[in-house]
């Protein structure tokens, strides 16, 4: 085969105004598209629901090549498309104070998100579009500085000891990534090879903001909270495609994954010794409001007591580290 080099075109447009006081907004869209992509196919793939039409028969004596297994394919072929709308606003450092914070709403498809993705029809990629594994629509990221106005006098000896102090932090907030529902099954009647075939999305999963719970260790703790619908009355929302095809496209991103929150902050103050000596002490706070961030929710069908739930919770406790540093 032909190799291509992979590559992209983007858009873009950018309007920015200082507002005042040291202060500038800026705000832009940014569009991309690539084509050329790395993904991963399923080259020696039988029609759909060949399998099913061959009880008993060895799948590899069927397929195209026969007396082969499953042959993988690397090709670039995939293609991607994001556009993204970006606002941020910057206040230079001034007057002992200095701020920014970035705001991305955005939207990222593709049918192929890294390299070794395979494509869920062998026969057809556009069953694979739908939005990235990456895909995050809302980011927020504020930052800031400031120099704390108490004992500003340096010459006295309580602005020596108790001022010089400094706070400064950064903040971020991102909603989760897609996700969906399927298993590593030959449903299709395609052969084994391909890694995993969704299920057929019957309504919509999502939930309401305020319905999405906790349903604690092993999902008996509360046994009616659930991050998206899994039933719409007595019918299942996600069930298995007819057996020897695929499900319809629209199934990628079916629902999106919990978001995050980071909240980090450092406290310093500086200490001059001599003329050529001074000493600066740290103190850092990571996720200082000990925020816990959910995992995913558990995607399995096969499992009805957690299927749809959210059991565990992210390890990024609260850290404090404390340093001091002499310089000369």
């Amino acid at each position: 085969p032909v190799f291509k080099i992979p590559s992209s075109w983007t858009w873009n447009a950018t309007i920015q105004r200082e507002i005042g006081m040291g202060t500038t907004v800026e705000v832009g869209y940014v569009g991309r598209q690539g084509q050329n992509l790395e993904r991963t196919r399923e080259l020696n793939a039988l029609p759909p629901g060949t399998r099913q039409a061959n009880p008993g028969i060895n799948e590899n004596f069927l397929r195209p090549y026969r007396g082969f297994a499953f042959i993988n394919l690397g090709e670039n072929a995939a293609r991607s498309l994001y556009h993204g709308l970006q606002i941020s606003v910057d206040r230079r450092f001034r007057n002992g104070l200095g701020f920014g914070g970035a705001y991305t709403f955005s939207k990222v498809e593709d049918d192929a998100s890294d390299r070794r993705a395979f494509i869920v029809n062998p026969f057809d990629a556009k069953h694979s579009w739908g939005p990235s594994n990456f895909d995050r629509r809302h980011v927020l990221v504020l930052n800031y500085v400031w120099e704390l106005p108490i004992f500003k006098d340096g010459s006295t000896l309580a602005g020596k000891t108790l001022g010089g102090w400094e706070i400064s932090g950064v903040t971020q907030f991102q909603t989760g990534t897609p996700n969906q529902i399927g298993l590593s099954t030959d449903m299709a009647g395609v052969g084994t090879g391909n890694a995993f075939q969704p299920f057929v999305v019957n309504g919509d999963p999502r939930l309401p903001r305020g319905d999405r719970k906790f349903a604690g260790p092993d999902g008996t703790a509360n046994v009616d909270a659930y991050w998206f619908r899994t039933t719409n009355g007595s019918n299942r929302i996600f069930t298995a495609p007819a057996e020897g095809t695929f499900a319809p496209i629209g199934w990628r991103g079916s629902f999106y994954n919990p978001g995050i929150q980071s909240w980090n902050i450092s406290l310093t103050k500086g200490f001059r010794v001599t003329e050529s000596q001074s000493l600066q002490f740290r103190s850092e706070f990571f996720n200082f409001l000990n925020h816990p961030n959910w995992n995913g929710p558990n995607t399995n069908p096969n499992n009805e007591a957690t299927f749809g739930k959210i059991t565990g919770k992210s390890s990024d406790r609260r850290q404090i580290q404390l340093s001091l540093r002499y310089s000369f």
